[in-house]
């Protein structure tokens, strides 16, 4: 463990129960089928850094161990929030419903790479797990039942804490490994983003999460950010979805972990819609498609009711 993630711990750690006048949660915000949802808790306050806060979405029901289902938004690592979703009209309402079916269902912040650079991302979601398991009697949380879902750049994010369990550039210690992933359209392949889109260079955006022109990054150091290096046949079960017609990161992403995890003996499973663009928007123009959201969203119970049953579905 390095001395400068040592530090970060120790700061990280008590924070984990204090609250920040101006990050004090807001009241409990209801929705259908009981499930009451506590916003803005602090995790962790690293030092010199705002504090870090999920959204909390809690079926109802009592202490029973339930799966949990951890969500880590998009935003190219530099912006977005825990509420966002891509091309969803009301991404809170849709965590909800996943709660609804009986899960515990976090959606978790990050530093953004204008704060800290790779892989601090990765540890703060690391951190986030890592905090539930502590407060597993709490919500009532099964702490050897994981999801960890991301979109776009949280799908890096993601599939890395997937495929990483026990590397320790991501996490101090036990507690944060995790039992399934869900990856939509995940940037998972730094190394080949501009060419996979046809560009000679990659976006700037991955170049400051990186924190080096990539040609003057420290050899592997980009690989290192993506999923393929810690690949292996012990790997949680993946579910991957992407759109036809991203242009902003593109479908041979996803298709090439895919690739990756079924030569390993890994399970997962792609999906591919045709005439969809990044976010799960339409084409042409952009905006909610709220037909392939349901189909996205259905694709993503279905998973959970797989892998991580409940004694209630919906």
């Amino acid at each position: 463990m390095g001395r400068g993630w040592l530090l970060l711990l120790l700061v990280l750690l008590p924070a984990a129960h204090a609250q920040h006048e101006d990050y004090a949660p807001t009241p409990p915000v209801s929705y259908p089928g009981g499930v009451q949802s506590s916003r803005d808790v602090i995790f962790a306050q690293p030092l010199g850094f705002r504090p870090l806060t999920m959204d909390l979405y809690l079926p109802p029901g009592g202490p029973a161990k339930r799966p949990v289902v951890v969500f880590v938004h998009g935003g190219a690592w530099r912006s977005r929030t825990t509420r966002d979703g891509g091309a969803f009209r009301d991404f809170p309402s849709v965590l909800a419903s996943v709660a609804a079916h009986n899960y515990v269902v976090a959606s978790v912040s990050y530093r953004f790479s204008a704060e800290a650079k790779f892989p601090a991302a990765v540890q703060d979601v690391a951190l986030a797990i890592r905090w539930l398991r502590a407060h597993a009697a709490t919500y009532g949380i099964d702490s050897d039942r994981f999801v960890v879902w991301g979109s776009s750049a949280g799908g890096q994010i993601a599939a890395v804490l997937g495929t990483a369990c026990g590397v320790s550039t991501f996490a101090s210690s036990e507690g944060v490994c995790v039992q399934g992933v869900i990856d939509w359209y995940g940037l998972v392949d730094l190394e080949s983003d501009g060419k996979d889109l046809g560009k000679p260079d990659v976006p700037d955006y991955v170049e400051a999460y990186l924190g080096c022109k990539l040609v003057e990054c420290p050899a592997g150091w980009a690989r290192s950010a993506s999923p393929f290096p810690y690949i292996d046949a012990k790997d949680p079960p993946f579910l991957i979805q992407h759109g036809a017609a991203d242009t902003t990161v593109a479908p041979a992403q996803s298709k090439r972990l895919y690739e990756a995890l079924r030569a390993a003996g890994v399970p997962a499973e792609l999906m591919i819609y045709p005439g969809v663009a990044h976010g799960f928007s339409k084409v042409p123009g952009g905006g909610p498609d709220d037909a392939i959201n349901k189909q996205a969203m259905d694709k993503v119970l279905e998973y959970l009711g797989r892998y991580f049953p409940t004694d209630r579905r919906m």
